[in-house]
Formats: C-alpha cells, structure tokens, sequence
C-alpha cells in the first residue's frame, strides 16, 4: 500500500521558505515461506529506504541473507528461503537405497536400505533422514546370507565343511555318510546352501539297517525270533520248521543283509489253504477274470483308473488263505479354468481349461496380462496325492491395496 507523509520544514535563514517533503511507506511486510523478520530489523512501520532481514526456520537455510528494501511503497530484492540439502548418501556394499519420504536429498527426507539377494542386514537401524548435522544413523551393513550348520552326530560323517567353522556361504554343498556298517542314510546325502540362507532339504540321520518280518506262513516255526516290536538288524539270522509232519517247502536258514533284504526267501510248510476273490482296490481293478477260489501261490494282476498312479503290486498273492500284497491307487490333481482365473495365473505351455496330473507331475504357470507374480510360491508346481498348490499374480491395484494395508 502506498501511504504519502507531508513534512512541514522551516528554513531559518535569512531568506525564509517553507517546502513539502513526500515520504512513501511500505504498509504490509513481505511474505516468506519458511522465514521470519530478524529481532534487529523489525519495526512497527517501515518508510522509503528502510531495510528487513530474514532468517529461515529451523531445518532450512537460504545461502545469502534474505533481504528486502522498501521503495516507492514496494518491497524490492525478495528470496525464498529453501530447504538444506544433505550431502549425497553413502552406498553400503551389497545393498541400495531407495527415498521413501520426499522427492530429493534436503531436510526432513528418508532413505532406506535394501540389501541385494544372498545377503542380509545386520545393522538394527535400515532408513537415515536428512537433518541438520546431515544423516542420521550408521549406514547400515549387508552381509552374505548363510546356512545352519548340521548339528553333530557321532554317526554321520559330514565333507564340505569351511576352515574353521567358517560361515556357509549360498551355492555351497555339504555330503552326508554314515559312520558303522549296518547304518544307512534316512534323507538326502546332498544338501545345498540356498541364497535365502536354508538348506534345500533337511539334516540325515543315520539308522540302523533292519530287515522286516512278513507275514509268517501257517505250520511254520522260526527260531531266534526277537520278542514283538524288535527289529532285526544286519547280521541277524533266523533258522525254520514246520510244525507238523510235513516238511518245509524253501530254505531253512536266512540271514539279514546290508540291504535291509533277506537272503532268501521265508519257506512254507505243506498244507496251506486256498484264497477266495481278491480284496478291491480303491480307484481301481482286477485285470482279467475275477473267480472265487485260488489256489496258495497264484496271483492276481490290479489296475489303477487312468490318470490315477500305482503305488506298490501290481500283484497280490494268495499265502496260505490270506491275499498279501500292498497296492494303492493315488489321485491325480484337477487344475481347471476357474482355479487359475482366481490366481490370475494360466499354463504356461498349454491351452487346456482342464488339465489333469498324476501325482508327482508338475505343471507350469505363467501370469496373465497386466499381473505380476507375487513371489510366494514357485510357478512351477508338483502333484501330491490330489493335491497342488497354486501360485498367484496380483494386479497393480491389489498391489496397491496390499500396501496400503
């Protein structure tokens, strides 16, 4: 606003006059964003050639003083003040950093680190923020994933392990032995360091081999026969009779292997019985003619529907009354068209709306147009007993609504 003052001066001198002095003011100050007028240039009302200063908030600096004149009712010269910049961060070897609060390096903006895959962060403290003094925190610390070690065990001998107990870094490999003849291995003999710092499988263990005893003939006696629920370990040798008069069909001693085998088979005694019609099978049948009596020995062919897969036989065999034999038919998976929609998957190598897998198949998916795979399970997935899970694919506004939550 321009406000004019009239001035009344009195010339004493010889020659008296009196003139008209025009004062323009500057009514209203300045705005700044982030800045207030110092203490010392403050006043109750500024006049032509009066100056202001000012100084910016707390968190932001402005380079040159910020500074105004009052001319001709107008403020001149005006500056903003600005935010501080922080220096440019520091990189953490195996990591990165993304800003997740504000669009650049000044006061008041975030940074977080991310550690690259095989790696993983052991500082406690993983975002810095732009202050005063410039960043907060240590920058943060990446280090190789690593793997468990096995835990000991007196009869597994484990090859591959580092120097000195050494950290077990990804894409090592670890074998696994036992120690004691008559031992063998319960689980895999090759595990692999993965770069999520997990084992691809679990630890083995080493058990004693054992050999199982079937299903004992009528009339016939074994001698050195453990008392129930005892295995018989390698080495371990049974000796047979038969009860009656009638003598034993097959030999007469056999000894427990390193296979977990016997060395020969259970003999008979003369006098067995005959069998009737062989037992069902669940999700499937008898090839052939089905009759209702056989004779001790004869045997029976099974098979399973299509697509189903067989585990066991595909035999039973009449022993002395009793059909012996273990045979099951397991179900394949079903995959169809409505399954994969609600994924927003589809195969990969197929234009199928159906497909069906026996169990231990795999199946490949691939996600459908303007999705992304959510990374929580494998697009390549098995058949078990009827069973597959699916992956999954998100689209960018479920990704949205995850992150929002």
């Amino acid at each position: 606003k321009l406000v004019t003052s009239v001035v009344f001066v009195v010339n004493l001198s010889p020659l008296p006059f009196f003139f008209f002095y025009y004062l323009t003011v500057c009514s209203d100050l300045p705005k700044v964003q982030n800045g207030h007028v110092t203490e010392e240039t403050r006043k109750t009302a500024y006049q032509g050639g009066d100056v202001i200063r000012f100084d910016c908030d707390i968190g932001y600096i402005s380079g040159p003083t910020i500074t105004y004149v009052c001319s001709d009712g107008t403020w001149l010269s005006v500056r903003s003040g600005r935010l501080k910049p922080c220096v440019l961060p520091d990189d953490t070897p195996n990591g990165y950093y993304e800003i997740t609060v504000g669009a650049d390096f000044v006061f008041g903006a975030t940074i977080k680190y991310f550690c690259n895959e095989g790696y993983q962060m052991i500082s406690k403290e993983s975002t810095r923020t732009c202050g005063l003094e410039g960043w907060s925190n240590h920058l943060p610390i990446c280090e190789p994933l690593s793997c468990d070690p096995p835990p000991t065990d007196v009869n597994v001998t484990v090859h591959g392990l580092p120097e000195n107990e050494g950290a077990i870094l990804p894409d090592r490999f670890l074998t696994f032995s036992c120690n004691h003849p008559g031992m063998r291995l319960n689980g895999s003999s090759r595990l692999i360091c993965g770069t999520d710092g997990k084992w691809d499988h679990d630890f083995p263990s080493c058990e004693d081999v054992t050999c199982e005893l079937p299903r004992i003939p009528r009339h016939l006696v074994i001698k050195e026969l453990p008392p129930a629920n005892e295995t018989m370990k390698v080495g371990h040798r049974l000796e047979f009779w038969c009860d009656t008069e009638n003598p034993s069909q097959g030999t007469r001693e056999i000894t427990c292997l390193q296979s977990g085998q016997w060395s020969g088979n259970f003999p008979t005694c003369s006098g067995t019985l005959d069998c009737g019609t062989p037992p069902h099978l669940t999700d499937g049948d008898i090839k052939g003619t089905v009759r209702s009596t056989y004779k001790h020995g004869e045997r029976v062919e099974y098979m399973c529907q299509n697509v189903y897969k067989m585990e066991g036989g595909p035999y039973k065999t009449c022993r002395d009354s009793e059909w012996i034999g273990d045979i099951r038919c397991i179900q394949p998976c079903t995959v169809n068209r409505a399954l994969m929609e609600s994924h927003n998957i589809k195969f990969k190598y197929r234009r199928d709306n159906k497909l069906y897998a026996p169990h231990g198949d795999r199946i490949t998916f691939s996600c459908v147009a303007g999705t992304r795979h959510d990374g929580l399970l494998d697009m390549v997935q098995f058949c078990n007993e009827g069973v597959m899970n699916l992956p999954t694919c998100l689209s960018s506004f479920q990704v949205e609504i995850i992150n929002r939550k």
